[in-house]
C-alpha cells in the first residue's frame, strides 16, 4: 500500500498544477521514478486509474522516466 500513499500526494499536486493552468482535462502525465522506491510500476499505473476517476485526469496516460535514486516526482501534464 505505499504506493497509494505517494500516489494520493502525486495526484492531488498534479490536479492544484492543472487548476493553476487553467487545464479541462489531463491527458498525458510525466513522472521520474527511482529504482530504489520498491513501488511497482504496473501497481502505480492501476492506483493512477483508480484515484484518478471523477477527475480532470481520468484516463490520462503515464510516462516513466526511470532514475536512479529515491524519488518519485511529477515531472510535468499534457492538457487540454
Amino acid at each position: 500500500m505505499h504506493e497509494m500513499h505517494l500516489l494520493t500526494d502525486l495526484l492531488k499536486d498534479l490536479l492544484k498544477a492543472a487548476e493553476e493552468n487553467k487545464a479541462k482535462k489531463i491527458t498525458k502525465v510525466y513522472l521520474r521514478m527511482g529504482s530504489f522506491t520498491e513501488i511497482n510500476e504496473d501497481i502505480l499505473r492501476h492506483f493512477f486509474q483508480e484515484k484518478a476517476k471523477g477527475t480532470i485526469a481520468k484516463g490520462a496516460e503515464i510516462s516513466i522516466e526511470p532514475s536512479q535514486t529515491r524519488e518519485l516526482r511529477l515531472l510535468s501534464f499534457d492538457c487540454d
